[in-house]
């Protein structure tokens, strides 16, 4: 399987709020990347996306390290983040918790691994065709899933916002699913927070890379476009983009961190 070189733009804007919740990390060494929505709708979101953003690489690479297959080093990673937010919110007052979102890529040996809790998504971009490669766990989505509403009567739903999955869940069961995919040369992957993801189409995703061959400036503007059509939230992405070794572009240096 051919490897691939990285390049990678990160961008995160506060936006209307009082307060950046989002959180994201780019690990170009592990090739791992995460992207965390604190939930306005829960105390403590910022601290919340911020444990989630420390805990997943750390979690990731230690399992790695013992040869635990990669999907299940994803899926173990995200419990033990779910675990470690449920106990810390327990010191919150009684009827308040924290949470947030979050979706996360890995590429290891040849496949990029994808999973997500939550309503912020992973998109792939192939050769002008625009895949969602998540499912929100709001429940308006899981009303489409059961045929209650259609995806149209979703967008606009009260229920859409509404989510019964996520880090911080005491309730959850066990992580979502982990989705493999083979990456090829020219492939752009975003994963994104609601904020952005509600507010840009997929005809801006489709023409993105052609457009904006720099995935640093692409995602800057992705950014500064979902704030010109009215998102009121913090927005924040990661644009990966795969390309072949012929292309002689070398790898970034590591980024961590949200900026606002």
């Amino acid at each position: 399987m051919p490897e691939f070189m990285l390049r990678v733009g990160s961008h995160s804007a506060q936006g209307m709020r009082s307060n950046n919740e989002d959180n994201f990390v780019v690990d170009l060494r592990q090739r791992l990347f995460v992207v965390a929505d604190g939930m306005g709708g829960q105390d403590r979101g910022e601290v919340a996306s911020s444990m989630a953003v420390e805990i997943i690489p750390r979690a990731v690479h230690a399992r790695l390290a013992v040869n635990e297959t990669p999907d299940r080093a994803v899926l173990h990673a995200m419990q033990e983040a779910n675990e470690t937010i449920v106990e810390a919110g327990r010191s919150q007052p009684e009827g308040r918790r924290m949470g947030t979102t979050a979706v996360v890529a890995l590429q290891h040996n040849g496949q990029v691994y994808i999973s997500n809790l939550g309503d912020s998504r992973a998109y792939l971009i192939r050769a002008g065709a625009v895949h969602q490669l998540t499912v929100d766990h709001s429940v308006a989505q899981a009303l489409v899933a059961t045929g209650a509403l259609s995806a149209e009567e979703a967008r606009y739903s009260p229920y859409q916002h509404m989510l019964h999955k996520f880090l911080g869940c005491a309730e959850l069961n066990g992580a979502d699913a982990v989705h493999p995919f083979t990456p090829q040369n020219g492939d752009r992957l975003l994963l994104a927070t609601d904020g952005l993801t509600n507010h840009i189409s997929d005809e801006d995703l489709r023409d993105g890379p052609k457009l904006f061959p720099d995935p640093q400036g692409w995602i800057e503007h992705l950014v500064q476009k979902a704030l010109d059509h009215g998102s009121r939230d913090n927005v924040t992405g990661v644009v990966v983009a795969f390309e072949s070794q012929e292309s002689g572009v070398k790898d970034q240096e590591s980024v961590n961190g949200a900026e606002s």
